[in-house]
C-alpha cells in the first residue's frame, strides 16, 4: 500500500501530518462548541469480537452528536457466522456493506481488520485488533496532551505499560509526526521489544527525539506528561467477548502509580491513561490535578466526530503514501527480541533492554 492514499484507518502508518492537523482542527472545533454541519444521515456499523466500553460508545455518541446511526452488526449470541452450517466473514461482510456506510471494527485477531477492509467498499476504522494497534485512541491521547500542555514538540513524554498493548504501539508512532524533545519508556528490564516497536522508537530517535529506559514509575515523574497502564496489558486483552479473565492483575509495585509518590516528588506529570486501568494507576491520583484520563475519555468525542466526519465525506489518509515498508504487525503475543538502546549517544537501530 505504499505510495498510495488509503480509504481505510488501519494503523497510525495511515495518518500524516497533514492528516493529523485537520483532524485535531475539526476536534478542536467540535470541542469547543461548534454545531456539525448536517447532512445526510448515515449508518455506521459496529463489529465487535472483543470487550469494549469507551471505543464503543465513543464511537456510537460521536455519531450521534453529527446527526448518524449506529447499528450493531457484530456476531451475535445467535448469530451463524463462523458456524459449522452458517456463513463466512466474506459473506458477512458484504452483507453489512449494502446497509451501512461506514465500519469500525474491533477484532480478535491482528490480521482480521484488514481482511475486513479488504471485503468491503466501505471505509473501515480499526477500534483494536488483537495487539496490532489502536489509532484512533492514539489520536486521542496526542490531541488530549496538546490540548492541555501545547505543542508535545516542546514536551518530554513517558510511556509505562506493555510495549506490546496496541495503544502503546499507535502511540509512539503518532509521536513521530510530532517528536517530543525526550521519550522514555518504562520497562521491566526483562522487557524486550518486538520489531515493530523497536521500529517506532527508530523513528523518533532519527527525528531528534533522546530516548530513555528505567524501570521505576518513579523516574519517569520529571515528565511533562506520562501514559501508564499495565505492563501485562497484551495478555489481558487478548479473549473475545464472554472469554475475558475475571481475576483483576496486581501490577508490581515498581510499576505502580501512587497520588503518595507524585505529592513527594512534587511532580506536575500531566498522568494518562487509555482505560481501563487495573492497578498500575491508583484511585488516590483521581483527585490530583495531574489526572487527565478522564479528560481523555471526554475529548475521544469531538475527536472521533472529526475521524467520521472526513471518512463519510470521502477524505482518505495520506500516511502510506509517503512512508517506508515498515515491519508487520506481530501475529502472537510472544514479540521477536530486539535490543534497546539507551540515551540519545545510541546509534540509531534496535532497542537494548
Amino acid at each position: 500500500m505504499v505510495g498510495q492514499s488509503v480509504k481505510d484507518l488501519l494503523s497510525a502508518d495511515d495518518i500524516d501530518e497533514a492528516d493529523l492537523a485537520d483532524v485535531f482542527s475539526k476536534a478542536a472545533a467540535f470541542a469547543d462548541g461548534a454545531l456539525p454541519a448536517r447532512a445526510g444521515a448515515k449508518m455506521i456499523g459496529l463489529f465487535f469480537e472483543q470487550e469494549s466500553t469507551r471505543t464503543r460508545i465513543g464511537f456510537d455518541v460521536a455519531a450521534s452528536r453529527l446527526g448518524h446511526h449506529v447499528v450493531d452488526v457484530s456476531a451475535s449470541p445467535g448469530s451463524r457466522l463462523g458456524k459449522a452450517q452458517g456463513e463466512d466473514l466474506e459473506d458477512h461482510i458484504r452483507t453489512v456493506s449494502e446497509y451501512c456506510d461506514l465500519i469500525v471494527a474491533r477484532t480478535e485477531h491482528v490480521a482480521t481488520v484488514e481482511e475486513l477492509a479488504r471485503l468491503t467498499h466501505l471505509p473501515v476504522i480499526n477500534g483494536g485488533n488483537g495487539i496490532g494497534e489502536h489509532p484512533t485512541q492514539a489520536l486521542v491521547d496526542l490531541f488530549t496532551i496538546e490540548r492541555r500542555l501545547g505543542d508535545i514538540r516542546q514536551l518530554s513524554v513517558a510511556l509505562s505499560c506493555d510495549p506490546t498493548a496496541r495503544h502503546a504501539l499507535s502511540f509512539m508512532k503518532l509521536l513521530a509526526l510530532r517528536p517530543p524533545q525526550r521519550f522514555t519508556l518504562c520497562l521491566a528490564p526483562e522487557t524486550i521489544l518486538s520489531n515493530v516497536a523497536a521500529a517506532a522508537i527508530d523513528d523518533l530517535r532519527a527525528s531528534g527525539t533522546i530516548i530513555d529506559r528505567v524501570d521505576n514509575i518513579v523516574a519517569t515523574l520529571d515528565h511533562d506528561v506520562l501514559s501508564i497502564q499495565t505492563q501485562k496489558a497484551a495478555s489481558i486483552i487478548s479473549g473475545r467477548i464472554g472469554e475475558m479473565d475475571a481475576v483483576q492483575h496486581v501490577e508490581d509495585e515498581k510499576f505502580t502509580l501512587t497520588a503518595e509518590k507524585v505529592l513527594r516528588s512534587r511532580s506536575k506529570v500531566m498522568i494518562m491513561n487509555p482505560l481501563p486501568r487495573h492497578s498500575e494507576t491508583d484511585k488516590s491520583c483521581d483527585s490530583l490535578p495531574n489526572a487527565a484520563y478522564f479528560e481523555q475519555v471526554r475529548l475521544s468525542i469531538p475527536v472521533r466526530m472529526a475521524v467520521l466526519s472526513r471518512m463519510l465525506a470521502g477524505r482518505r489518509w495520506a500516511g502510506r503514501s509517503h512512508s517506508r515498508s515498515r515491519p508487520e504487525w506481530p501475529e502472537t503475543s510472544s514479540p521477536t527480541s530486539s535490543p534497546c538502546s539507551r540515551g540519545p549517544s545510541a546509534e540509531a537501530g534496535p532497542l537494548v533492554s
